[in-house]
């Protein structure tokens, strides 16, 4: 059975060492290898090589962006990345004939995508030569890329076991129970109310004007509607459910516990599951990634967790599942799957709550709270009763803005309703 508050066996209370060392790698370890990782990844895509009929082509500068980093958690290393790749290539075909000139972009170089890579190709030229650039070429370069980026993941591998190995050789005592690797970063707080204890009492002297922290507290442990609902179709026709979308439903991480005692039924037919543009930290995500290694929901195949708060651990949660779930595929791309712009923002006046929110004019609203394009039957029916419903509190909202260079991109933001100076709960115009 389990052990009442504060007892226990002290073998199996994780505590803080008080000479401060990490022993076994407990604690995530991180370095920043950006300049080295973008460094060698250039060496590399000036040295690609391409076959004919462009065996003359090649890449002229190339320019890496991003952020790389190697994470170890008790043994288990990850070079974690985050990179955007731009290049210019000049290909000829040799015989004083057909020459072109052209780029390729890769805006999304990381774990999880580095066997289906996008490439955006640009040539002027439309002959044999750009034709075959824009296919050979193309993939030419992705596999150099993937083949870089393998090879130095290993060369980490390598590099970090050598010494460990060598420590644990001369200190591990015969028989020794070898550790398991597996990620933990910080757990997640439960606070224990202990038996027989009495509510605490409100404090009438202390209503602070404006204040809402206590409204707030209570609204993480209330389950959103969008979750209670989707609790009831696991619980009630499991076999029925195939997708539970939960996109934008403001999900915390004291919310999964029951998301996963559903999906942990014997007839559960979930095949796609979408948190993304939640707020789900590192905790939580692994919480979740370690009931799905352990068996829950067989039938998943899509699991969708982009544009929740996480750090380079929490990805590496996700791209760690696919070891034991490798038909399992981990989104973790800040994106709304089929997103559609329900209406625009037109003028945001200044001091307005949608000011403060980092609304700006021209954004496209692709998702206000739960809502998404699908149901969604205008601003007046779909939009104004939810911001009226939510004075003084919170709405998670997820806007399509034109970036620099052009850049199309999804952004959370959080929109607060209430009175100001101005008219209306919001101060813009939305059409």
């Amino acid at each position: 059975g389990m052990a009442k508050l504060g007892e226990g066996d002290q073998r199996w209370i994780v505590k803080e060492r008080e000479d401060g060392r990490n022993c076994n790698n407990w604690h995530w370890t991180s370095k920043d290898v950006s300049k080295n990782t973008k460094e060698e990844l250039i060496r590399c895509l000036e040295a690609c090589t391409f076959e004919p009929p462009i065996a003359l082509a090649r890449v002229k500068s190339a320019e890496v962006t991003g952020e790389a980093s190697i994470n170890n958690r008790k043994g288990k290393i990850f070079l974690i990345y985050d990179l955007e790749v731009k290049l210019k290539w000049e290909a000829s075909d040799g015989e004083g004939g057909e020459a072109c000139k052209g780029s390729m972009k890769l805006p999304d170089v990381s774990a999880t995508m580095l066997d289906d890579l996008d490439c955006e190709f640009t040539c002027k030229s439309s002959g044999g030569v750009a034709t075959a650039m824009r296919k050979q070429g193309v993939a030419a370069v992705r596999r150099c890329i993937e083949a870089a980026m393998l090879r130095m993941q290993e060369e980490v591998r390598a590099e970090k076991a050598r010494p460990e190995a060598e420590a644990v050789a001369e200190t591990r005592r015969p028989n020794a129970t070898p550790a398991v690797a597996v990620p933990l970063p910080k757990p997640i707080a439960v606070s224990t109310v202990p038996a027989k204890q009495p509510p605490p009492q409100p404090k009438p002297a202390e209503p602070a004007a404006g204040s809402d922290s206590g409204e707030e507290e209570e609204g993480e442990d209330k389950l959103p509607p969008a979750l209670e609902a989707a609790l009831r179709g696991l619980r009630q026709e499991p076999e029925a459910q195939r997708e539970v979308c939960l996109a934008n439903c403001s999900l915390r991480d004291s919310h999964l516990e029951p998301l996963i005692q559903a999906l942990h039924h014997s007839r559960c037919a979930v095949e796609t599951l979408d948190l993304a543009f939640n707020r789900l930290s590192d905790a939580g995500v692994h919480v979740l990634c370690r009931a799905v290694a352990s068996g829950c929901a067989m039938e998943l195949s899509s699991l969708r967790l982009g544009g929740n708060k996480l750090s380079p651990a929490g990805l590496a949660l996700g791209q760690s599942l696919k070891q034991s779930r490798p038909d399992l595929l981990v989104d973790l791309k800040p994106q709304l799957k089929d997103a559609r712009s329900m209406c625009q923002v037109g003028n945001v006046y200044p001091g307005s709550p949608a000011a403060t929110a980092g609304l700006r004019t021209g954004d496209s609203i692709i998702a206000f709270g739960p809502l998404l394009h699908a149901g969604f039957r205008g601003v007046s029916e779909s939009i104004v009763p939810a911001v009226k419903a939510s004075v003084g509190r919170p709405i998670d909202v997820v806007v399509v803005r034109m970036g620099e260079g052009a850049q199309v991109q999804q952004l959370a933001l959080t929109l607060t309703p209430q009175t100001w100076s101005g008219g209306g709960l919001l101060g813009c115009i939305l059409k």
